[in-house]
């Protein structure tokens, strides 16, 4: 997803937090929760950095590493740890597994896009990539802002963003569903013509276009 989609969904599962009882106790602890998942859901996404080399570099390594399953176990302790030297008095626990949550979440929606990520990595390089949403989902992304507005309204987060990702776990289902139909239509379509081609998705590896 882009990073403002990302943004939305760390703000999103802090408020989510709140239905955590060691959370909701502790506004020392949830304040450096929502800051975890705000860091977490933004964390896989620094090889943007690669931009500043050139977009070939960028294009070549986005949601590799970074992405990988080493780096989704690595990046929580790294964020959790330093917010918990700046807020000692939070539960560590909790810290890091809400971080966590948004780290791996933030890895699973990039699988659904079209760009896909090396999420299997180190165990397998292929590119992971189920193309039903795009980077820039506007429901995805309206439906969480919907939701913090609705939020500074007062309305209690937790079960808030609980219904909002139900909601959006029935939109994934239909956007499969969706792309199922459409799939088969098109190949009905041109076996009826007589005219079927497969194109293969271009691919770089060891920087040559595949």
């Amino acid at each position: 997803m882009d990073t403002g989609t990302h943004f939305v969904m760390g703000i999103a599962l802090g408020g989510l937090a709140t239905l955590d009882p060691v959370i909701a106790q502790s506004p020392v602890t949830a304040s450096a929760v929502i800051a975890g998942t705000i860091l977490g859901s933004q964390a896989p996404d620094i090889d943007t950095v690669l931009k500043l080399r050139n977009n070939a570099v960028y294009i070549r390594n986005h949601r590799g590493i970074t992405h990988s399953i080493p780096a989704v176990l690595l990046w929580p302790l790294i964020i959790s740890g330093a917010i918990f030297a700046i807020i000692p008095e939070a539960n560590y626990l909790h810290l890091w597994l809400w971080t966590f949550l948004a780290v791996f979440l933030h890895v699973f929606v990039d699988i659904f896009n079209a760009y896909g990520t090396q999420a299997l990595r180190p165990i397998s390089s292929k590119w992971v990539a189920l193309g039903v949403i795009n980077t820039f989902d506007p429901f995805i992304f309206g439906i969480h802002v919907a939701g913090l507005i609705l939020w500074g309204f007062g309305f209690p987060p937790g079960y808030l963003f609980l219904s909002i990702y139900g909601i959006l776990v029935i939109y994934y289902i239909s956007r499969f569903r969706e792309q199922a139909f459409i799939k088969k239509w098109s190949k009905s379509k041109f076996l009826e013509q007589g005219k079927f081609y497969y194109h293969r998705p271009c691919v770089f590896t060891a920087g040559k276009l595949q």
